[in-house]
């Protein structure tokens, strides 16, 4: 008997046409919303604790994890390092004061090659206005 009623027409309502048919009024309201929100306090979003490395080189993010994988040492070694570092140091500060130095003598015998030159010149001239 069940089945025999799912095969029946079911009755239809008396009109459906447009001007019969209710229009629907109301599609949105933020009535309540906002009471709903603020009941527990609208919060600031968490700050992430490391920086996502998503869209980055790549080649630069692993360079830069072997990168921090040879900075961990122990403390006699860091001490060593800054030693050698501090060495290296003094010896580019010595090679930068031995280039300054070389620099400076060389703009000097410039301006003696530069003044004996000017200076045989003006013999020269001197020379040919007395034969003259």
């Amino acid at each position: 008997s069940s089945f025999s009623a799912l095969l029946r027409p079911r009755p239809r309502a008396a009109c459906r046409c447009d001007a019969c048919a209710m229009a629907k009024s109301k599609n949105h309201t933020g009535h309540n919303q906002s009471y709903k929100n603020h009941r527990n306090g609208i919060k600031r979003t968490r700050r992430p604790k490391k920086m996502s490395m998503a869209g980055m080189n790549c080649k630069f993010v692993r360079n830069q994890a072997y990168a921090k994988r040879g900075m961990k040492c122990t403390p006699e070694e860091k001490a060593q390092r800054l030693a050698a570092q501090k060495e290296a140091q003094k010896r580019m500060e010595e090679k930068k004061a031995t280039e300054k130095a070389n620099r400076l003598k060389e703009l000097e015998e410039m301006k003696e090659a530069e003044k004996l030159k000017a200076a045989n010149k003006q013999a020269k001239k001197d020379a040919a206005q007395k034969k003259a």
